[in-house]
This record gives C-alpha cells, sequence and structure tokens, in this order.
C-alpha cells in the first residue's frame, strides 16, 4: 500500500507544473501593492487554490524543474503610471523569489522606497538576480546606495528617472562599487553631468553604456579600454 502512495505521489509531482504556493501567496500581494485602476492588468493573477499554476500568469516565468520563478515583470501595470498616485517601492515583496534572475518594473511609476524596504534587503536572498529594468519611473539619487548592494547584476537599465549626479555622488561611488559585475548600464534621459564620469571608469566588467540625452559636455574614451563618447543626446 506504501509503495503505491509513494507511486501515486511521484506521478502527481510529475503531472503538475505548478509554481510554488509561497511563490503563488507572493505574488498575488505583489498584485495588491500594485494596486492599479485597470480590472484587465494582471486579471489572470487570481486567489484560487484550484488554479495554482502561476508560472502561466502574465508576466511570470519559472525554471522548468524547480518550478520557482525566474524571471518577473510587470511591466506597464500602471498603464498611464503618471496620472495616478506614486507607488514607493517595497522590496520585501520579492524576498520568496530566491531563484529570481530577471526583474522588469518598467513603468510601474515608482517614486522611491518605503524606511528600510529598498533594494537592498534583497541582497542576501536574491544572489542570482542579474537583470534588473528600472527604466520610466521617478527615481532621484537615492536609490543608488541600495542597488549597490545587489553584487550579482550584470544589467541595470535606470534610463527615464530623475537621477542628477549632482546631489549624491556618493551614491555614484557606492552603484560602482558593489556592481563589479555588471556588463551593461543604462542612465540615457536623466540629467546628469559629467562629474559621474571618473566613477564609471571605474566598472571593470562594462561591455554597453548608454548615457545619451544627459546634460554631459565633456567627450571621454576608453572606458575600461572601450571607446566612448558621452556628448548631450549621444550614445555612449
Amino acid at each position: 500500500m506504501w509503495v503505491r502512495m509513494l507511486v501515486m505521489l511521484a506521478l502527481v509531482n510529475e503531472w503538475c507544473h505548478c509554481c510554488l504556493e509561497e511563490e503563488r501567496i507572493g505574488l498575488l500581494e505583489i498584485k495588491v501593492w500594485i494596486n492599479d485602476p485597470n480590472p484587465n492588468i494582471l486579471s489572470d493573477w487570481v486567489d484560487n487554490k484550484k488554479d495554482t499554476d502561476c508560472c502561466k500568469w502574465h508576466g511570470v516565468k519559472c525554471d522548468s524543474t524547480t518550478k520557482r520563478v525566474v524571471e518577473l515583470s510587470l511591466e506597464d501595470t500602471k498603464n498611464d503610471y503618471w496620472r495616478y498616485e506614486d507607488l514607493y517601492l517595497n522590496a520585501s515583496l520579492f524576498l520568496p523569489f530566491i531563484e529570481l534572475r530577471s526583474l522588469n518594473l518598467t513603468r510601474v511609476g515608482l517614486f522611491c522606497c518605503f524606511k528600510n524596504q529598498g533594494f537592498e534587503i534583497l541582497s542576501s536572498k536574491l544572489r542570482k538576480l542579474e537583470t534588473l529594468n528600472l527604466d520610466f519611473n521617478q527615481f532621484n539619487d537615492s536609490i543608488l546606495l541600495s542597488l549597490g548592494q545587489l553584487s550579482s547584476l550584470k544589467s541595470l537599465n535606470l534610463a527615464d528617472n530623475w537621477l542628477t549626479g549632482s546631489t549624491s555622488i556618493n551614491g555614484f561611488e557606492v552603484l560602482v562599487s558593489g556592481l563589479r559585475k555588471l556588463e551593461e548600464l543604462d542612465l540615457s534621459g536623466n540629467t546628469l553631468s559629467d562629474n559621474i564620469l571618473s566613477f564609471l571608469h571605474e566598472l571593470s566588467s562594462l561591455k554597453i553604456l548608454d548615457l545619451s540625452y544627459n546634460n554631459l559636455t565633456t567627450i571621454s574614451s576608453g572606458i575600461n579600454g572601450k571607446v566612448a563618447s558621452p556628448i548631450s543626446n549621444g550614445l555612449l
């Protein structure tokens, strides 16, 4: 009898392609946090225990073996985000997703962080996170200090935020010193000036850097051996 039960359990496990319950609950908490006024957004993220396969939900991708969430995209979940109230980051909501490799928070109206809820709290848990998209939000220089602790990042997109580089040079210093594996960095569409260039030279693994549409005037070359021409409205 015990043998038959073990066989049945094995078959159920084989047939089920569901995500983990703790991650399903985590996704539903993220939906509440987003609280988008458009009912058509994340409409398939439902609290239905009979349908636990959140791996099939919009914006969610799971590992085929572990069933853990490895990619999560909330892009445009705040449809026309600038028309609604600012959304404060609560990074602790992403702690259950320990195998997360890619997180896309493009255009969700992020303004700043709740106290002690910045990206720094993810550094000890999300050690596989390599791609983070934060473009088209409203982050200022204060976000840089928390991002600098995500040492596993290889790609970071901060385009079209409110970065100036003038009030928090220390933030860029922390960012650069912490992200030694970073290969792609997009800072376009901010109001950065030439004073950040000395820090960017220290990104030894950097392959792609975009500083277009900033307030840069200095022409620089040889960032980590790569020819670069950061000028206003020009790609680097």
